[in-house]
């Protein structure tokens, strides 16, 4: 019973917190540096793990990259692909490193999400997407970015 009550508790603040945070993950309408295109895949329970590979636009090119990280806040497990807009990435060599931000998102079968991440170097991400699976998220995140050619 207590279990339940804690879980419902856990649900309804993710809702408000996903309602209340739609404007922290939303892009300027500055023209971006580079775009992004990511596929990855989530488990969490209060904590989250996340494992995927994407691709960076950047200058003409197109560059492959890995992404893992850990979080807090969210329940189930989703696929998810996204794509966003990237700020601020002045050379290559600042997209590489480790991202902390927020996300938002629920997946009930089919679902989407929004996420603003940003790295020391001050490269920014925003990204939107479409999720698959059953999940709630909405909480701090840690990412490690490499590209990976």
């Amino acid at each position: 019973m207590k279990t339940n009550f804690i879980n419902s508790v856990f649900s309804s603040i993710t809702l408000l917190l996903i309602a209340g945070c739609a404007s922290m993950t939303q892009a300027p309408s500055a023209p971006p540096s580079a775009t992004v295109s990511i596929r990855e895949w989530s488990a969490a329970y209060y904590g989250s793990a996340t494992a995927g590979k994407g691709t960076l636009n950047y200058n003409g090119q197109r560059h492959r990259f890995t992404i893992s990280g850990v979080g807090v806040g969210g329940a189930g497990g989703q696929k998810i692909s996204a794509t966003g807009k990237v700020y601020n990435l002045n050379n290559l060599s600042s997209f590489s490193g480790t991202y902390h931000g927020v996300s938002r998102g629920l997946t009930l079968i089919e679902g989407k999400m929004h996420a603003k991440l940003t790295n020391g170097s001050g490269v920014v991400m925003y990204l939107a997407g479409e999720t698959e699976g059953l999940a709630s998220s909405m909480g701090a995140q840690a990412f490690e970015v490499n590209l990976t050619d």
